[in-house]
């Protein structure tokens, strides 16, 4: 069924001379639409075929040859049921017989095993195609099975998306480059309050209580390319009024190479509470040694203090604190975020907290 002509590219029987389709000794011309067809599908990468009303094929393209690991030669000449599984044989056959019958084309999407047994899903068209002994079909394909198998992944990784955003209960923002809320899920209005609608399309910054020159440095490394991810701590008002310390892992979102967004993951790290609590670098380093367990006279001779200058530091702590004794100090010190509760020995996590 396939001949080499001078140049030694295969050539099937139904174009540039050939016989397929036809008796021997027959005269009948090939019509235009089947060399057209031919001329057209031979080297594209669509798998195409031409059979007869008895499933037998007259032609296939490389590209249909190759979805059963055979050569073109290989596939001419042989009907579906030496090729196909017997159940994709009865399909193909049945498919053949609605066309030849109707004569109208049939678009379709089909799943058959491929030679490694492997599935594998094509759509495209059947058809008719008037040859010079009758009707013959044809068809063209286009195989879909990595597509099909990529919109899987993306339906898949979208419901664990979604199943992040709304039922983890995580508090999570993404925001534009500009530092636009963009969407919030429902653990962030859990976390601060209030509602979504009214976070969503705010400037992050109009949130933001004391010192907001850490997260801006972040949030310059991001916007720029300079950094995929930082984390940072930050004070976040909340609806009721009050503030609360977050730490904030923030990750760039690309698109197409550059930053596009940003992702947030806010933590609580503190109780809501009302004006954020001052703290001096020397008050912050007698509360770090208080929460480490060292004596009055100890934290003295490490800190180079008098007892009274001591004494002064613990008293301006209780009151910044409301605590009246060391061990309501260092309790203060984590439910209000001053510490690090992931650390050890104590060790200060918000900078804003420093006067």
């Amino acid at each position: 069924m396939y001949a080499k002509n001078e140049t030694g590219q295969v050539r099937s029987a139904i174009g540039g001379g050939g016989e397929c389709a036809r008796g021997a000794g027959e005269n009948q011309e090939i019509p235009e639409s089947a060399r057209w067809f031919e001329a057209l599908a031979s080297y594209a990468p669509a798998p195409a075929f031409i059979r007869d009303g008895q499933g037998r094929y007259l032609w296939v393209n490389a590209a249909y040859a190759h979805l059963y690991g055979m050569e073109p030669q290989s596939v001419v000449g042989r009907t579906v049921e030496e090729i196909d599984a017997p159940d994709d044989a009865a399909m193909f056959r049945a498919l053949d017989r609605e066309v030849l019958s109707s004569r109208r084309p049939v678009r379709h999407t089909l799943v058959f095993r491929h030679s490694d047994g492997t599935p594998r899903q094509v759509t495209g068209h059947r058809f008719v195609l008037d040859l010079g002994r009758g009707p013959r079909v044809g068809g063209i394909y286009t195989d879909v099975t990595d597509q099909a198998r990529a919109l899987e992944d993306k339906a898949a990784a979208a419901e664990e998306l979604h199943a992040l955003w709304e039922r983890s209960g995580l508090a999570i923002v993404t925001l534009d480059l500009r530092g636009r809320v963009q969407r919030v899920s429902g653990g962030v209005a859990e976390l601060l309050g209030g509602d979504r609608a009214a976070l969503e399309g705010s400037r992050a910054i109009g949130h933001l209580r004391g010192d907001p020159r850490a997260v801006r440095h972040a949030w310059a490394d991001l916007v720029t390319g300079k950094a995929s991810r930082r984390t940072c701590f930050l004070i976040c008002g909340t609806a009721s009024g009050g503030s609360k310390v977050l730490r904030a892992d923030l990750a760039v979102v690309r698109r197409r190479g550059a930053p596009d967004r940003v992702s947030a993951v806010l933590t609580p790290r503190s109780v809501e509470f009302g004006a954020p609590v001052q703290v001096s670098p020397v008050q912050l380093r007698v509360l770090s040694l208080v929460a480490g367990g060292r004596s009055n006279g100890a934290i003295a001779t490490d800190l180079g203090l008098s007892r009274q200058a001591l004494d002064y530091h613990l008293r301006r702590l209780r009151v910044a604190l409301d605590a009246d004794s060391r061990p309501a100090l260092v309790a203060r010190a984590y439910t209000l975020g001053i510490f690090d509760s992931k650390v050890w020995p104590p060790r200060a996590a918000v900078p804003p907290y420093q006067g």
